[in-house]
């Protein structure tokens, strides 16, 4: 039973918050109300692109539904720290939850501005309609709330959805990934890449079924959770690309090499292949809103206490989304053909002085994105 003494206040952002104490649970799931502060970071991103959103399509008084809200910090700080946010819809199905929100809310003297409801969250966003913004940030797997989202929003609304339910997308139980996603995941170095690529795969998928197409304009993995963003258009029209976005991924184990395969292209590959899909092929997210993120990210950081490895995150973003997909580790490199491992600087230096391009990824701090073939790389490394 939880008492008054497992609460504490915790500021986040521009606001002050009341959380069952992370030191008197162990899991965050255990806690009566959850709450993570390892989220931080990817809260503090997440109101940055927000702002991105508003900044980008000249947005103003939007609406944002936060459909499994908890503490409701996430959708009180759209609130408190986006100008362009005039409503937040602030919804949990656990009655403790709802208290919590309605403190939260009055320490934050936002009460005017949201709106409470202690609904199931399926149930809220199928009753809504032409919604600017909607946040789904469950606890395990998001699947079961995206096709009501995606109806809830209006032409160019955005969705933003987090899964922390990342061992069958990372490929370590793949049935179960095919059961919940539609689609296959292989376990590779690259599998924290290949999870964000299923996840838009499959809401890509969700929006097709009701002649909508989702842009996906920001994604990323930060501290076993992986998020995405899209802009969400109402005919399926406005996306020409989106055949040819959705593919599968062959990958060879023995050499490392893989390869991004368009859904029309598909064909059987030989026994040496592991194959996973299928899975978004093109970009990970809008370049503009990406600079544009990291840029209101870096305004915030002056006045604001914020994640210090969100810039970090967004800024390799930037300089690996335009890249092609899939990224090599300095450390499967060296194992599996017998090299001395270098940094990844150093791997990355060498390679654009062989005149490929090449750039960090945020998924792996030893991994590494380039438009060179495994032999080539193998080639140039062994140089070293």
């Amino acid at each position: 039973m939880s008492v008054k003494s497992d609460i504490i206040t915790v500021r986040e952002g521009k606001g002050s918050f009341l959380v069952y104490s992370p030191q008197k649970y162990k899991d965050p799931a255990w806690a009566p109300v959850f709450y993570n502060p390892r989220m931080k970071c990817s809260r503090d991103i997440s109101s940055s692109i927000i702002q991105a959103y508003a900044r980008l399509l000249g947005k103003e008084s939007l609406v944002v539904v936060d459909a499994l809200s908890a503490t409701g910090i996430r959708g009180i700080r759209y609130l408190l720290e986006n100008t362009a946010v005039s409503k937040v819809i602030l919804n949990d199905l656990n009655p403790r939850a709802v208290e919590i929100i309605r403190e939260n809310v009055e320490i934050n003297n936002v009460s005017d501005s949201v709106e409470i409801r202690n609904e199931d969250a399926v149930r809220l966003l199928a009753s809504l309609r032409g919604i600017d913004i909607v946040d789904i940030d469950p606890f395990g797997s998001p699947a079961e709330f995206i096709d009501p989202a995606i109806r809830s929003l209006k032409h160019k609304g955005m969705l933003c959805v987090t899964a922390t339910d990342l061992p069958p997308l990372l490929g370590k139980f793949p049935k179960t990934c095919l059961r919940k996603y539609f689609a296959k995941s292989i376990l590779t170095e690259f599998s924290r890449e290949l999870a964000v690529r299923i996840m838009i795969y499959f809401v890509a998928r969700e929006a097709a079924k009701l002649r909508r197409t989702a842009v996906p304009v920001f994604s990323f993995y930060h501290s076993h959770h992986i998020r995405t963003c899209f802009i969400v258009l109402r005919r399926e029209t406005h996306y020409s690309g989106l055949i040819d976005s959705i593919g599968f991924v062959w990958y060879n184990p023995s050499s490392l090499d893989r390869k991004a395969v368009k859904l029309l292209d598909f064909r059987l590959a030989g026994n040496e292949w592991l194959i996973g899909g299928p899975l978004w092929i093109s970009n990970l997210a809008s370049q503009k809103m990406v600079e544009t993120v990291l840029e209101i990210y870096r305004e915030r950081e002056q006045n604001m206490d914020l994640c210090k490895n969100g810039e970090k995150i967004v800024s390799l973003m930037l300089s690996e989304n335009e890249m092609p997909p899939f990224y090599f580790t300095t450390e499967k490199l060296a194992g599996t053909y017998s090299l001395k491992e270098m940094t990844t600087e150093e791997t990355i230096e060498k390679l654009v002085n062989a005149g490929f391009r090449a750039s960090p990824t945020h998924f792996e701090p030893k991994g590494f994105k380039t438009d060179a073939n495994i032999n080539d790389i193998v080639a140039i490394l062994r140089t070293a």
